[in-house]
């Protein structure tokens, strides 16, 4: 007897809902920017001499997570591109992946005629450089460097692949460009040292973040590109909006969670999108957040985390500094890890913090000086779950939170 294929359950005809809902994925490159205008005008008339053969100013884009900063830079870029025949060269960078003037240099080289050739490793950085001039001054072709999260940049090497870059675009004859640095630190020009300062000739533009009406404008024509107004409650909309907008305004969020509330409503062939899937989609994306936040933690980041939940659970109050670094060390014997300094534990502490999986607190303890309290702000047993999925912390499974006297 033939078996029934398990797939026939999600038969596209079965299910009440269906569209491209790609539209609501973050690699969805839209045409329209709502509330972007301003932003928008600002940056075309930055960069707009490029098309005119003159030198322009470098573009600074502030803004928090969500803001549209990328895809808005990617949007003014391409249409200057088109403006000009396709006569324009734009190299986007992602600073957390490259953040060496080497990984940089070849990155922009991998665009401009003529240099396409230069390798990924091998070569001394003067080489590259001089490459680059030789190709860009030949070609004559205008450059956009968009440096996205550009403040990464400058934290890893002090700013010396920036400077290269302002460097290689501002002082050799024949060549045209200028870079769009991204970033959502506001005080990011006022950390550059005096000798980037004195290149970035710059104008700013600051993406504010959306409140809830502005997000429903962004999401209203996207769902109605894929569903009929019969299939989703606009009170999902609303309450989509809310959330992004209690998240500093941002539009991905909301954008998420849209996407997600109809990915489940469609698993169960439901003919509306209600809010009741909206609640359940940010449970699920604020655990895919966690988890993907945790899983990508440096080794040692998750052995404080663990020495952290570890001592809230035998001191559920909240716990010091003192302690989670004395479970720190039993953990690392555990798991066959050498500790870090003290030092390195509390700025791996610190880097939890900006996370967001704890908080922590300054207590005076008087004449015997000061210590922080470390409270999870998340959920413990899945972050403990989520730590205990990396292979090399397999022996952890065995620790015993309930059992103080084990680790004394």
């Amino acid at each position: 007897m033939k078996s029934l294929n398990p797939f026939d359950k999600f038969n596209v005809q079965s299910i009440p809902l269906h569209g491209d809902i790609s539209i609501l994925s973050a690699a969805h490159e839209p045409e329209y920017f709502p509330h972007r205008e301003e932003q928008i005008e600002k940056m075309v008339n930055s960069m707009r001499g490029l098309m005119m053969g003159m030198k322009t100013n470098h573009l600074l884009i502030y803004g928090k997570t969500g803001t549209g900063k990328t895809s808005v830079t990617k949007y003014v870029a391409s249409k200057l591109n088109e403006k000009m025949d396709g006569n324009l060269v734009i190299s986007y960078i992602n600073c957390q992946a490259y953040d060496s003037p080497y990984s940089i240099m070849v990155n922009i080289a991998k665009k401009i005629p003529g240099a396409e050739n230069i390798p990924v490793s091998g070569w001394p950085l003067d080489r590259i450089y001089d490459e680059l001039v030789i190709a860009m001054s030949k070609s004559g072709i205008p450059v956009v460097v968009i440096l996205d999260e550009i403040d990464k940049l400058v934290e890893k090497n002090g700013g010396d692949s920036l400077y290269m870059i302002l460097k290689l675009l501002d002082e050799n004859a024949g060549i045209r460009g200028n870079v769009v640095g991204i970033t959502n630190d506001t005080s990011f020009y006022e950390k550059l040292d005096s000798r980037i300062k004195s290149r970035l000739n710059r104008d700013s533009v600051i993406f504010h973040p959306y409140n809830t009406e502005q997000l429903k404008d962004i999401l209203i024509p996207r769902i109605s590109s894929i569903l009929g107004p019969e299939q989703y409650e606009e009170a999902a909309i609303n309450l989509c909006a809310a959330i992004g907008a209690q998240e500093h305004g941002d539009a991905r969020k909301a954008i998420d969670l849209m996407r997600i509330s109809i990915e489940l409503a469609m698993l169960e062939s439901a003919s509306v999108v209600e809010r009741e899937y909206v609640y359940r989609a940010r449970d699920k994306l604020d655990s895919d957040i966690l988890r993907d936040t945790v899983i990508t933690l440096p080794t040692h980041a998750k052995l404080v985390l663990f020495s952290v939940i570890m001592s809230r659970q035998i001191h559920p109050n909240s716990a010091t500094t003192g302690e989670v670094g004395l479970y720190y060390e039993k953990i690392c014997f555990i798991a066959g890890y050498t500790p870090l300094t003290s030092r390195r534990v509390s700025d791996y502490i610190s880097d939890l913090e900006d996370y967001g999986i704890i908080s922590t607190m300054l207590k005076s303890l008087g004449r015997y000086g000061r210590t922080r309290l470390i409270n999870i702000t998340a959920r413990e047993e899945d972050i403990k779950n989520f730590i205990l999925e990396d292979l090399d912390l397999e022996k952890l499974r065995s620790v015993n939170f309930s059992l103080q006297q084990k680790f004394e």
